[in-house]
């Protein structure tokens, strides 16, 4: 019994394992993308905020404060494929 039980096991583990690196590999390099846009999108409006902070009066600056509140985003999330071994 417990020799079925670990052949079992270790099918699933292997079946589990096997299944799709196609999908994965998909959603591994949709999130380094969407992670790398944020990168830059967030970088580009810091360095724009900064500018307008160095070189404006005292209502740009004020401005620019309040404009540095919208730099800041919550990424894009993509969901990971969801397989199993019953999905072919």
């Amino acid at each position: 019994m417990k020799y079925l039980t670990i052949i079992f096991a270790a099918f699933l583990l292997t079946g589990c394992s096997a299944l799709s690196t196609k999908d994965y590999q998909l959603y591994v390099d949709s999130a380094k993308s969407i992670s790398k846009d944020n990168t830059v999108a967030q970088t580009a409006c810091w360095n724009a905020v900064t500018e307008i902070a160095k070189n404006g009066d005292n209502g740009a600056k004020v401005g620019a404060i309040a404009l540095a509140d919208r730099c800041k985003n919550e990424p894009v999330k993509v969901e990971p494929p969801k397989k199993s071994i019953l999905s072919f």
